[in-house]
């Protein structure tokens, strides 16, 4: 499919408007100020699509960026509930990184020696393909259950202590009884996270010493470090250290443990049952208001930016290096896809299929071995050390930029 044919297919998509949401879904009130916003992203950034075609015709969803001045919570006001299936399609593995299955490792012993997991029960919610669970039992000596509709045989080493449902944790399960529960990645994907925490406080399985384990991306790293492609459709909440312990306590949680991880990319809170607590809202917040202006700014420079530097450089010589959020927000919000060669990614699941929204190939590193690129975009400066290693390796010479 051409170009040309491309853009065509993405302008005759029926755009219907929607009813915005006016109240903050952590603390209910409606002290809100608008910021960014898209007429079509993807609804799911994480499917990829066997074909161009298929991914250019995936369905899309209004996306307007709201913050709330009460608890600084951020999200998006034009969600629509059930849009999204996290069907066995959902790929958004990053245990093919050496950098992140080193968080990881980190992560594991630190919670295996802090809460004495050897010999407990752990649920995993959300788990994914289940590397997380997985390692999480192996390194602490405990057994685990992971739910999630969108796991998949055969991925990855066996571990015998670990079963996997394909189903999300509910009263359904009632004889689950956890010591831990570890839910990363999940709360952002809730349309009422309140009722979502309330509901896993409330099983019949959970003891008022079962810990939990909560991680979300950091709305403050997004407004701070200007981390703009974080802004996807699948996440209809952005949690700050604020709106996150706001959650937990509203929902009946006593929080433990709270901080930033991963480059303070990540947010983590570790409770456990408490009782609910009425928290009282900040007064109208100058700081969010200077940091929201000064998003809203530096978003349009540098979308911008990133259109000029893209107009001067030949496609098919330069490609974006992670085929996740971020590099699936980039090619669809900067150059709409028709000056991206390709989109790289380590994972060799997402290789040789086509990103939502534009059709843009998903290849492996190897396939760039010796090929004279002009640029190598790289969406996370997480990766940016593994990538010039591997573009060593494979004999390339690119620029490599950081977006």
């Amino acid at each position: 499919m051409t170009v040309q044919a491309r853009s065509a297919a993405r302008e005759t998509r029926e755009l219907v408007a929607i009813r915005l949401r006016g109240d903050c879904p952590v603390c209910r009130r409606n002290d809100l100020l608008q910021s960014v916003s898209f007429e079509a992203i993807p609804f799911s950034c994480n499917s990829l699509h066997p074909d161009a075609d298929s991914a250019i015709a995936a369905p899309t969803g209004q996306f307007v960026l709201a913050f709330c001045r009460s608890c600084e919570h951020f999200f998006n006001a034009a969600f629509e509930d059930g849009r999204i299936g996290y069907t066995q399609n959902y790929e958004n593995s990053l245990h093919f990184s050496p950098r992140f299955v080193a968080f990881v490792e980190d992560l594991a012993g630190r919670l295996s020696t802090a809460y004495a997991l050897d010999g407990k029960l752990l649920v995993d919610i959300g788990c994914g393909k289940g590397d997380f669970l997985k390692r999480l039992c192996s390194t602490s000596g405990a057994r685990g259950i992971g739910f999630d509709r969108s796991f998949e045989d055969n991925r990855g080493e066996a571990v015998a202590s670990v079963e996997f449902i394909n189903d999300w944790f509910g009263d359904a399960y009632p004889d689950v009884k956890p010591d831990f529960v570890s839910c990363r990645h999940v709360l952002e994907h809730i349309a009422n996270p309140i009722a979502f925490l309330q509901e896993l406080r409330a099983h019949p399985g959970v003891g008022p010493d079962t810990v939990f384990y909560i991680e979300v991306p950091n709305a403050l790293y997004t407004l701070r470090d200007m981390g703009i492609w974080d802004l996807i459709y699948e996440h209809v909440s952005y949690f700050t250290p604020h709106s996150l312990r706001v959650a937990m306590e509203t929902a009946g949680f006593e929080v433990l443990d709270q901080g930033a991880s991963y480059g303070d990319q990540y947010l983590f809170i570790e409770a456990k049952p408490g009782e609910p607590r009425v928290v009282t809202p900040f007064s109208k917040s100058e700081k969010i208001d200077a940091l929201v202006d000064r998003f809203d700014r530096t978003y349009r420079d540098k979308v911008a930016w990133w259109r000029d530097y893209l107009s001067n450089r030949d496609p098919e010589r330069t490609v974006v290096w992670g085929a996740g959020s971020k590099g699936i927000t980039f090619v669809n919000i900067v150059p709409e896809g028709a000056r991206i060669g390709a989109l790289v990614d380590v994972n060799p699941h997402k290789q040789g299929r086509f990103a939502p929204g534009t059709g843009t190939p998903v290849v492996g590193p190897e396939s760039l071995r010796g090929k004279p690129l002009q640029s190598i975009v790289v969406m996370n400066p997480l990766y940016r050390d593994e990538v010039v290693q591997a573009a060593h390796k494979l004999g390339l010479s690119a620029e490599i930029i950081v977006a």
